[in-house]
């Protein structure tokens, strides 16, 4: 079956071009894997994905510290309605009793004995003694309390008639003396801003909680109490009211000396004015509150507090060692470690800053684009706010357009090294030599020396036919084979020596990148042995034979730029239509080096094509008749 006579024919007849192709591929390989993989390649891709990893990161930062800032704003305005609304009811039941004890002592005042009803100045005092020891009782309400203050003070300043020169002066004291008297709305506004004060504040506080449950639920219904979502958001706004200053340990441990004093609500009761007052006795059920909310003060107060309190929340908790392990986490499938994100920069002061920035752009865009549109229409307000988040907080990515966009993340998170040895070096310029290896020698194994005549000498011997196609069949395999052996080997080599952080190519790997592109060069060499043996003429044989390998080259070269293995925002999608005509497309690098198994079906159609055309061209040659 195997003539070595023959064997070393075919070995001295294309040895030479073997070597030097095999020595041409090696070389070229070796200039592939180490320039490529020198660093630059990787530092491009590095510095593409970090750009757009950084981008991002931006992104959510920004979009949080805003979601944050409106969020804290919404909640402190909520809280001065809350605070309001328990004013208001804590003033209008305080009125009730300040009002009951004022008819009390009117009816008091009423009986205040008169000195001309006394012949006696002894008499008189005793029943003034005795008409003082009979003031209505407070009971201990404190707005009773308050009106008994203000009553003895006014009386203490009763007019005497001694100190006048004329009647008519005293007379004119004393009418303006009895307009000064107390009311219970004066008398019911300090008891509440005196004793109920603190419990309407602790009031507010609890309220608050159901307004927060609401909006938790409004943003995803899954933020019920107890949750991540709505923890973050009742921590928030609470990290901007601070009541009491439960939140000063947190801004310290964020950043010392950051701690701001508990929400005020003075300039609130301040500016409640009486007409306010009557109008909330007149119409309890109203609960509007809007011209002490709205106040342009008011709101300069829950801007500032807001923004200065969300820039920290989201600085400090970004830079927590538990944040960081998520957002390291997060981003592990980027090849992120915590060495790579501590390069980012992201710092307590960076974070701050790019919060903070963020707050300002939106306000200042916030209240001008406001002036733009019905600021009396609720749907337009929420449209401008969801705009002006989208605007602002677009990373580079989202500003581009789609397709281009997806290109570049599609770049960055590409395995570049193993994408140009693989696709690019394998499946083209490094089967090109060997194709033109594989055609040559395969015609001039079978038809070269039929077409020379050599076949007929060959024959003349005891040599058979058998023997022939058996031999040259097992050379043209041999040298292919061991021509990948010395691309493997050559492939190790430089893959032990580069340094690929950012790439998953490993031995296994590459391995299996080598046997693939030999079972094309086999599958190929299958073909043109066939036609080898089939035809009598070599130009014939290199025409079908070779013509359709260089054909399947080109077809290879043309339907990469419109694989998955070119970037999206340059990738050719028609282009795609000629790895459905090659059979170099079977071999399926990107399989490999994604790690899945897609690649061994395609595998085992090269070794059936290579092992059909041996085979058929073999039967052929056995039984043909030779020009001889």
């Amino acid at each position: 079956m195997f003539s070595k006579a023959l064997f070393k024919q075919s070995c001295k007849a294309n040895g030479l071009m073997w070597g030097i192709i095999t020595f041409a591929v090696c070389f070229m390989l070796a200039c592939v894997m180490l320039i490529s993989g020198s660093g630059n390649v990787s530092t491009m891709k590095n510095a593409v994905e970090n750009t757009i990893i950084i981008e991002n990161i931006d992104s959510e930062l920004e979009k949080r510290a805003i979601n944050y800032f409106t969020l804290s704003l919404d909640g402190t305005k909520e809280f001065d309605r809350l605070f309001l609304k328990g004013f208001k009811e804590s003033f209008i039941q305080e009125y009730y009793i300040a009002s009951n004890y004022q008819s009390k002592t009117d009816i008091w005042l009423n009986e205040l004995p008169d000195k001309t009803d006394f012949e006696r100045v002894e008499d008189y005092m005793l029943a003034l003694q005795n008409w003082q020891t009979n003031i209505p009782s407070t009971d201990n309400n404190n707005a009773a309390n308050c009106y008994l203050y203000y009553l003895n003070i006014w009386l203490e300043s009763m007019p005497k008639e001694s100190d006048y020169e004329t009647s008519d002066n005293y007379n004119e004291a004393l009418s303006y003396w009895n307009t000064q008297k107390p009311t219970a709305i004066a008398a019911a506004f300090v008891a509440v801003t005196q004793y109920d004060v603190v419990d309407i504040y602790s009031q507010a506080i609890s309220n608050l909680e159901n307004y927060i449950g609401e909006l938790a639920s409004a943003i995803d219904p899954s933020y019920i109490k107890g949750t991540d979502g709505y923890d973050e958001i009742y921590a928030d706004i609470m990290f901007s009211i601070n009541p009491n200053g439960v939140m000063n340990a947190t801004y310290e441990s964020f950043e010392s000396g950051s701690a701001i004093e508990s929400y005020d609500v003075s300039n609130l009761v301040l500016a409640i004015k009486p007409e306010d007052m009557i109008s909330w006795l007149e119409s309890s059920n109203s609960d509007d509150f809007s011209n002490y909310i709205n106040d342009e003060e008011r709101e300069n107060y829950r801007l500032e507090r807001s923004k200065y309190s969300s820039s920290i929340f989201l600085a400090g908790n970004m830079t927590t060692l538990t944040s960081q392990e998520k957002m390291i986490e997060a981003l592990a499938e980027y090849g992120v470690t915590k060495e790579v994100y501590d390069s980012f920069g992201y710092t307590y002061n960076s974070i701050k800053h790019t919060a903070t920035t963020a707050i300002l752009s939106y306000q200042a865009r916030y209240e001008y684009e406001l002036t733009l549109i019905d600021s009396t229409n609720p749907l337009l307000i929420a449209k401008l706010k969801d705009s002006l988040k989208a605007d602002i907080c677009n990373s580079l990515l989202d500003s581009l357009p789609k397709d281009v966009s997806d290109g570049i993340q599609e770049i960055g998170q590409m395995d570049l090294y193993s994408l140009i040895v693989g696709s690019v070096f394998y499946k083209i310029a490094g089967l090109l030599l060997p194709i033109i290896f594989m055609i040559m020698a395969a015609n001039n194994l079978i038809v070269g020396q039929v077409d020379s005549g050599s076949m007929a000498y060959i024959l003349s011997t005891s040599t058979k036919r058998k023997q022939v196609v058996f031999t040259q069949a097992c050379y043209l395999v041999g040298s292919l084979f061991i021509m990948f052996l010395c691309t493997t080997i050559t492939s190790f080599i430089c893959l032990s020596i580069v340094d690929l952080k950012s790439s998953n190519l490993t031995y296994t790997k590459l391995l299996l990148i080598n046997t693939g592109a030999f079972l094309v060069l086999f599958a190929m060499s299958g073909i043109n042995f066939l036609s080898s043996c089939w035809f009598d003429r070599s130009k014939r044989s290199m025409a079908l034979g070779g013509g359709l390998s260089m054909f399947f080259l080109v077809a290879t070269m043309l339907g990469l730029f419109g694989s998955k293995v070119i970037p999206t925002v340059v990738r050719l999608e028609t282009l795609n239509n000629f790895n459905y005509v090659s059979i170099i497309s079977f071999f399926d690098a990107i399989s490999i080096i994604d790690g899945t198994k897609v690649f061994i079906w395609k595998f085992a159609v090269l070794l059936g094509i290579g092992i059909a055309g041996y085979i058929i061209g073999s039967k052929k040659f056995e039984r043909k008749d030779l020009p001889l």
